[in-house]
């Protein structure tokens, strides 16, 4: 029996916007009511309420407090079923003993989503706090969690000591107290915020449901990740991939080569902390993605120059060597041309300075700039040279004398800035970021090929029987894994001479599962679904010459593997020609998220 391929694109773009459809509710509000609203400075719920009122949202806004006639001179309900409307949006600040039954309220009052502040709720409680939501069709951010913000609706629903700004950056925390020092950063920095949202414990809504807004949103231009997992892995390699392709995802991978390789591969920019991550944001969210690796550097200080040459080759980035035209102009005004750097002198006047960017830009084989001053008493205004050159690639500074790590630096025209490093690493690490994206969103796709002989319902039928005979999971014989194996058009058979050539199936808490290729000690694992591309780079990666044999086998693993989720494990020796010794381990699907949504 042959099967198409699914249309995993259409696929997903239908699931997102069923989400973005319920989470309109969470981030476009036209009502909010906040719930523990209280009269007590320094309090969540009041700090909630003054916040919102600071901020200058324009919905109808209502505090209940049972214990409270008014709070800020408005009048206080004592309940949430008193409510003249079903509000958009719930924050809920009781304690965790109240939690329950605050929810329900709302749900028979038709509130449409909750955020719950509240910390301290057991594993019992937050999977009836879910269960109450999913039956009133309510999405849930939390439990404790910090709230959500959206500035440009003036929606600041959360307690941070100040107000986000409005700007072109998404954000996604699961930890609360760095989210708050990030949203701080972003707005001081001027990138400022398009949405925030702290999902805490995320029993429902996460950074897939976030990064799907975004996506579509028509404001944010990069999305920041800072969480410990997303939910529901599967969901997240597919819809990270997504969105990278439209705009840039960063997130940070600390000490995690192998995590970080998956990252990229899905798209994600990964950093290896804090401040990475800010400088990455920094340059992607104020300049166009790099078209390649050529970076031409131009410095006042002949030693600056050369250290960002350094760090430039250390990172994958190629200095551009004047040649050419581009070369006779330059000499005409630079005193020298060290190590591919344009040393302009360190008394070079301004009008020389951005005389010398504009001439680089204008080269076709420029990818990037990196601009390098340091200001004196006999140079010109190097950082006004820089904001007025008329350069239209990516283009960052490096000023050696200015106290912060980054800033930018605004150009006459309107929201258009470049950002500024104090030092050359950090300028070269956020540009070498920028420039992998950008290779990553011009490689082929690739295609989820046509495979003959594929039939994935009786592979499913096995499946089941077998966890139903043995609900703690377990292998499956090799008898049953063969029939497994013959669903997807393999067979197995004795081995025989040849490069045995092993083929795995994992299961990443992050990315769901993967296909790892295996030789001589050698392996590399790849994100699924594959694709044809996919397949082929797998092979090349462990320096195996390809076969359409084994290409073909690496898809129907991956089809297997995304098809059947009780799939935790599986095992495959290839010989060349053939499958042989098959080992597949199946074990209960723990649903991440199994209620089907309902909107209203």
């Amino acid at each position: 029996m042959s099967t198409a391929a699914l249309d995993l694109p259409s696929v997903t773009e239908r699931a997102g916007r069923a989400e973005n459809t319920s989470l309109r509710h969470v981030l476009a509000p036209e009502s909010v009511v906040v719930i523990g609203a209280s009269r007590r400075q320094g309090t969540a719920g009041r700090a909630i309420l003054d916040n919102i009122a600071a901020g200058g949202y324009a919905g109808r806004v209502y505090a209940v407090n049972p214990r409270a006639r008014q709070i800020r001179g408005e009048r206080c309900l004592t309940s949430v079923l008193d409510l003249p409307e079903p509000a958009d949006l719930a924050v809920i600040a009781v304690p965790a003993a109240a939690v329950l039954d605050v929810a329900e309220q709302c749900g028979q009052r038709g509130v449409r989503s909750v955020v719950v502040i509240t910390s301290g709720l057991d594993v019992a409680a937050c999977a009836d706090l879910l269960a109450v939501c999913r039956r009133h069709g309510m999405r849930l951010v939390g439990p404790d969690c910090f709230g959500v913000a959206v500035p440009g609706i003036g929606l600041d629903a959360t307690f941070a000591a100040s107000p986000p700004r409005p700007g072109v950056a998404g954000l996604v925390m699961q930890s609360g107290g760095l989210g708050f020092a990030l949203l701080d950063r972003l707005s001081r920095l001027g990138i400022g915020i398009s949405s925030f949202a702290s999902v805490g414990d995320k029993l429902d809504v996460s950074g897939n449901d976030l990064l799907a807004w975004w996506e579509h949103d028509g404001v944010t231009k990069v999305a920041v990740l800072y969480v410990e997992s997303f939910g529901n892995p599967r969901k997240f390699a597919r819809t990270a991939r997504r969105v990278a392709a439209a705009i840039p995802v960063l997130t940070t991978c600390a000490g995690q080569t192998d995590r970080a390789a998956l990252f990229e591969q899905a798209g994600v920019i990964t950093t290896s902390g804090f401040g990475e991550l800010i400088e990455a944001t920094a340059l992607l969210a104020t300049q166009p993605v790099p078209a390649g690796r050529t970076v031409a550097i131009v410095s006042n200080a002949g030693s600056a120059g050369r250290l960002v040459a350094d760090a430039c080759a250390g990172r994958g980035l190629t200095v551009y060597r004047p040649h050419g035209p581009t070369r006779r102009r330059l000499r005409a005004l630079a005193r020298g041309l060290n190590s591919g750097s344009v040393d302009t002198g360190i008394t070079v006047s301004e009008q020389d300075y951005r005389q010398y960017l504009e001439l680089l830009a204008a080269d076709d084989e420029v990818d990037a700039i990196i601009a390098v001053v340091l200001p004196t008493g006999a140079t010109g205004d190097l950082v006004s040279a820089i904001v007025h050159a008329d350069v239209s690639i990516p283009l960052a500074a490096v000023v050696l004398s200015q106290p912060e790590s980054v800033r930018l630096l605004p150009r006459p025209a309107a929201q258009s800035r470049i950002p500024a490093y104090s030092n050359p690493e950090a300028a070269v690490g956020a540009l070498a970021r920028a420039a992998g994206y950008g290779a990553w969103r011009a490689q082929p796709r690739g295609q989820l090929p046509d495979l003959p002989d594929i039939d994935p319902e009786p592979a499913r039928t096995l499946a089941r029987e077998f966890l139903r005979q043995t609900p703690a999971g377990g292998w499956l014989t090799a008898g049953a894994a063969a029939d497994l194996l013959r669903c997807y058009g393999m067979t197995t058979g004795d081995p025989a001479d040849g490069t045995e050539v092993i083929i795995r199936v994992t299961t990443d808490h992050v990315f769901g599962p993967l296909v790892v290729l295996g030789i001589g000690g050698a392996s590399s694992a790849r994100l699924t679904p594959l694709t044809d591309t996919d397949a082929d780079e797998l092979i090349k990666s462990v320096a195996l010459g390809g076969t359409l044999g084994l290409r073909d086998t690496l898809l129907r693993v991956s089809r297997l593997a995304d098809d059947l989720p009780e799939v935790t494990a599986l095992g495959l020796d290839w010989d060349g020609t053939a499958v042989t010794n098959a080992l597949i381990k199946l074990e209960l699907l723990r649903a991440q998220d199994p209620f089907l949504r309902k909107l209203r």
